[in-house]
């Protein structure tokens, strides 16, 4: 095997561990909300059986992981052991890791507080997130390995780095039971508000001025909305979350 071949096998494997070991935490805290006696025993069942899964149906082990997982979080003894994000006492409020700009913004068109800031340092965004009470959202293994993380002090969730954006949205409402809630501002999470078409007529490209009626503005940056073809397109795409 030449050099450069071995070079991508161990940074395959070292991927490979990384994941494995952030889906063992994901397992872990998973057994730990039923109250299984047992937690690591369970853990090493779990990823054992990940191996079986990819062996059989001839699949990555990350994805026979991602199975296995979504298996188990899926029966109604783990799906019922988790709080309901959508409780009036904690609405959930995300902050999403670098990588994660494109599943900020679906969440937030889904109705959902998502922060983001790209380049973001990972010690920036744990104390941010601490100070806000967020869950942090994060494709990087490593960063799960924080202590902060660890232990539980900040709430985070891991997904995949494979995943497409549809995917992750997907997962995460999945994992916090999670439902469609009126949408905010997708640039900065705001709240959007109807506003008064004839006080906007300045800021409405006069097409849309002459066969729109509704607008709405956020709060927060003031940026201008209105139900076009884009919008229609989120609507349909927000759909299939309620499935």
């Amino acid at each position: 095997m030449r050099r450069s071949e071995v070079a991508c096998a161990w940074t395959y494997i070292a991927g490979m561990g990384r994941i494995q070991k952030a889906y063992e935490t994901q397992f872990f805290w998973l057994l730990k909300h039923v109250g299984a006696r047992r937690p690591h025993q369970g853990v090493q069942w779990l990823v054992e059986k990940a191996r079986q899964v990819s062996a059989s149906k001839g699949i990555s082990p990350s994805e026979g992981l991602i199975r296995v997982y979504e298996e188990l979080a899926a029966k109604p003894a783990f799906r019922d052991a988790k709080p309901l994000a959508d409780s009036a006492l904690a609405p959930i409020h995300f902050f999403c890791d670098a990588g994660l700009g494109g599943l900020a913004r679906w969440l937030r068109a889904a109705g959902y507080e998502a922060r983001w800031e790209a380049g973001i340092d990972d010690d920036v965004l744990l104390r941010e997130a601490r100070q806000m009470s967020a869950t942090v959202l994060t494709t990087d293994s490593m960063l799960m390995e924080r202590r902060l993380l660890r232990d539980r002090v900040i709430p985070a969730f891991w997904l995949p780095p494979t995943l497409s954006i549809s995917d992750q949205l997907m997962l995460v409402f999945r994992e916090f039971n999670l439902k469609v809630r009126p949408s905010r501002c997708m640039s900065c999470g705001g709240e959007m508000r109807q506003a008064d078409k004839e006080a906007l007529r300045e800021q409405i490209p006069p097409r849309t001025y002459r066969w729109l009626n509704e607008f709405f503005v956020c709060v927060r940056c003031g940026k201008l909305f209105w139900h076009g073809t884009h919008w229609f397109r989120i609507i349909e795409k927000l759909k299939t979350l309620k499935q």
